[in-house]
């Protein structure tokens, strides 16, 4: 009886000793082995004879389900086990089959049969057939530092001349005696190199030892936008938004829904499809972002010499996306945005060379008969001749590149303009073409 009562109270104590988790003799005589080496093993450490030696207690209890887990003996029992039973006549629920797998978005190649065209992974896939994706895709194109915008004077400032024949005197101290030249109104912007107190009012020297009331001009600070270079030439068109919140569409047309994230001024992107959709064409920017062409100024990546250029290094300007792309070994290694003429003042199509560099040209003319049209800019910063009076150069009266803005010059942003009037040499080709035809070529 003592021994019946002995075996059954240590059954209540440790349940992986009962008849339910019974293991065949030998199985049993290993984990034995096994328990009481590691009994032995506790009695020798510090542990054990600080707690007592012979009672090791919760030590040697967390000591031999150690052993027992490491044995494959199951001590707690398992859900299923646990888990209760479906009502009598009930069959137990089941997950229908759906026929294959969804698979997560992995980096690697596209889906196999076990996994379902569904999901993100099979999206990804779609994008990767259509030729976009993100797992691989980096655009070559690097922006040019700002270390770059430099003008030829350190010390060198512009302003807008706001007044109605604005004067420029010899000396400032007695202004009404030394007036020396009157602007005429117009679009006239000048140059200074400081500005200096006299008797309780500002004046600014603009050069030739004249000097102009401050409260006669307008500062202006020169745009810092500025272009791309490529370490690797594209393999797509890519282009500058040239509006401020355009919201692309989901799909090629009006119709489609808008994104409400919106596109910012001279933000970059990248062309994946053009579709025509009646008389409008739409680029495919991203997946399911479609914008219409007039909000973006693109580039088109040359392989070889344009028609009429006998050379693997050249300028070439495009008047319809209003861009600048320039080629070294028939490679594209720059890209911009620029402004050409507008209107009756053109910027004239064809194939030309360029004939002298100048860091620094004062820039002044009319074309109309009443002059109405008088312009008038001091130190126009690295300026290129290539077409008789028509230029290559730095702008800094306006920040408007993306649309055709001059008198028949290329606007060029003052980085870009340094980037370009140091690559440049004298005789090298500037090909200037209208992909739409309308501009002419006299």
């Amino acid at each position: 009886m003592k021994a019946g009562k002995r075996a059954g109270q240590q059954a209540r104590r440790f349940p992986f000793c009962t008849g339910e988790m019974a293991k065949p003799p030998l199985v049993w005589a290993f984990h034995r082995s096994l328990a009481r080496g590691f009994g032995v093993l506790w009695e020798r450490t510090p542990f054990a004879r600080h707690g007592g030696g012979r009672n090791p207690g919760w030590g040697t209890l967390m000591v031999v389900l150690l052993a027992l887990a490491l044995a494959g003996v199951r001590v707690f029992p398992s859900r299923a086990e646990t888990d209760p039973a479906p009502p009598a006549g009930e069959a137990p629920i089941q997950e229908p089959y759906q026929g294959a797998a969804l698979c997560p978005p992995r980096a690697g190649g596209p889906t196999g049969g076990y996994c379902r065209r569904v999901g993100p992974r099979a999206a990804l896939d779609r994008l990767r057939r259509d030729g976009w994706s993100p797992d691989v895709h980096l655009f070559p194109g690097i922006p040019l530092s700002d270390a770059w915008f430099r003008l030829p004077r350190e010390k060198l400032y512009y302003a807008k001349v706001q007044a109605d024949r604005a004067r420029m005197f010899r000396n400032p101290y007695n202004p009404e005696e030394s007036s020396r030249r009157t602007l005429p109104p117009g679009f006239v912007y000048v140059s200074y190199t400081g500005v200096k107190t006299i008797r309780g009012k500002p004046w600014v020297h603009v050069g030739d030892g004249l000097w102009m009331r401050f409260q006669d001009l307008y500062r202006v600070r020169p745009s810092r936008f500025r272009g791309f270079y490529f370490v690797e030439p594209p393999v797509r068109p890519f282009g500058w938004v040239l509006y401020e919140g355009v919201n692309p569409r989901l799909g090629p047309g009006w119709d489609f829904p808008r994104l409400e994230a919106g596109l910012h001024r001279y933000q970059m992107v990248e062309v994946f499809d053009r579709v025509e959709k009646g008389e409008q064409v739409w680029y495919r920017i991203g997946p399911e972002m479609w914008i219409p062409q007039h909000v973006v100024g693109l580039v088109f990546p040359r392989t070889e010499p344009p028609e009429g250029v006998p050379a693997s290094r050249w300028i070439e300007v495009n008047v319809f996306e209003q861009t600048l792309s320039v080629y070294e070994q028939s490679r594209l290694i720059y890209a911009t945005l620029i402004s050409s003429g507008i209107g009756e003042f053109y910027t004239r199509v064809g194939v030309f060379r360029i004939a002298e560099k100048l860091e620094l040209e004062t820039m002044r003319g009319a074309f109309l008969a009443d002059r109405s049209d008088f312009y008038y800019l001091e130190d126009v910063p690295w300026t290129m001749y290539y077409d008789g009076a028509r230029a290559l150069h730095g702008a800094y009266w306006h920040d408007n590149f993306g649309f055709p803005q001059s008198h028949g010059c290329v606007n060029l942003a003052i980085t870009d303009a340094y980037w370009l009037y140091q690559w440049a040499r004298e005789g090298d080709w500037v090909y200037v073409w209208d992909p739409s035809g309308r501009t002419p070529a006299e």
